[in-house]
């Protein structure tokens, strides 16, 4: 249902990216073989790898020492959970301690990704043989379902496109297969992503003699593969950046590598960087009135990004605001984008100089 009320509402928000609030990053479904408890105690810590997945944005998060301790004492982590049958499934769902698990990254000076989190536009092409085909939001396969799960699993709100008049006149497949940045960008604009990514899915693969495929494979199956790349490429660039490829019998399985690969891309760019923090100095030209103030205040008081913040200087409608960041300015400008409350200016006859205090505006559309 979620992903259904992204369409609807990208649908009326042509002007700006779109950014999503993810909720239950702090909660986890899980398989569970039984409910004895060696079972439940093995679920549970699956559960917590995937809570300190989905708010790391990366699956390194995993190697570090002190976290691999932790997840053995779940329990200190771990506000309630219950059992849930999907489909014939049996699954444990937990949910953890927000402020603990976030005190944990902080202790451990490890990057943490908010809830606000920018709407990523997935273009997927498939080819079997001589056909190609888009992979749409109403798509019934294996392929979508998966897509579908791992973006849940990773906290990534991820839209795939529907696929309807508008998009089959606005792109064409050999646009996307061969990453043809306008048609793309131009087809990519009704939906108001921040990022959008092409990923290409070929069957037609075949294994050289010093390749390996990713999944276990015997000898009489290394003669063909499943081909996986994707690509990225951000609202703000028309530059597109090329992620890996990867080669395997199982495109699903496939699918789970470069999915995380997309995540950890993504959130390095917003993630808060909790070893450091860095003072900002910004400027809020247009605070010409008390409610309009605290509307500023409280704004700044919710960003992840800042840990704290005073006024400095007051002159006409003007507020003058020193910022203390976890992380850089480019952190921080990155999630203003996301919400469109706080635009910056920039002259364009003379630009940013980067001495100069940023300058932002309140509310304008």
């Amino acid at each position: 249902m979620f992903r259904y009320w992204i369409v609807f509402s990208l649908l009326f928000s042509w002007n700006s990216a779109f950014a999503v609030e993810v909720s239950d990053l702090y909660t986890a479904k899980v398989a569970l073989n039984s409910q004895t408890q060696r079972d439940q105690s093995s679920a549970l810590k699956a559960a917590l790898k995937a809570v300190l997945v989905k708010i790391a944005g990366d699956e390194k998060v995993l190697s570090n020492a002190f976290i691999k301790n932790e997840v053995q004492h779940y329990s200190k982590y771990l506000t309630q959970f219950n059992y849930l049958t999907d489909n014939g499934v049996n699954n444990l769902v937990a949910s953890f301690d927000e402020n603990k698990i976030n005190q944990l990254f902080f202790q451990e000076n490890l990057p943490l990704w908010g809830k606000l989190r920018p709407l990523v536009l997935f273009w997927v092409v498939t080819e079997d043989g001589l056909k190609r085909r888009i992979i749409s939001e109403t798509d019934e396969s294996p392929l979508h379902d998966e897509i579908s799960a791992l973006a849940t699993e990773k906290g990534l709100p991820v839209i795939l496109p529907l696929m309807d008049l508008t998009d089959t006149q606005n792109i064409q497949i050999p646009d996307l297969w061969g990453r043809f940045i306008d048609p793309i960008k131009l087809a990519s604009q009704r939906y108001t992503p921040e990022s959008v990514v092409i990923i290409r899915v070929s069957k037609n693969a075949i294994f050289t003699t010093d390749e390996e495929p990713t999944t276990n494979c015997d000898l009489l199956c290394k003669q063909s593969a499943i081909s996986i790349d994707w690509h990225i490429v951000t609202t703000q660039s028309d530059k597109v950046e090329t992620g890996n490829q990867y080669k395997g019998v199982d495109e699903l399985v496939l699918m789970k590598t470069v999915m995380s690969d997309i995540t950890t891309h993504i959130s390095q760019r917003y993630s808060l960087t909790t070893e450091t923090d860095h003072d900002l100095i910004i400027d809020v030209a247009n605070v010409d009135s008390l409610a309009q103030y605290v509307d500023v205040t409280q704004f700044l008081d919710k960003l992840s990004v800042i840990s704290s913040f005073k006024l400095i200087k007051a002159q006409g409608n003007n507020r003058r605001f020193q910022l203390t960041l976890m992380g850089s300015a480019d952190t921080l400008f990155a999630s203003l984008k996301l919400n469109n409350k706080l635009k910056q200016y920039v002259d364009p006859l003379l630009g940013q100089n980067a001495d100069d205090i940023p300058v932002f505006f309140w509310g304008t559309e």
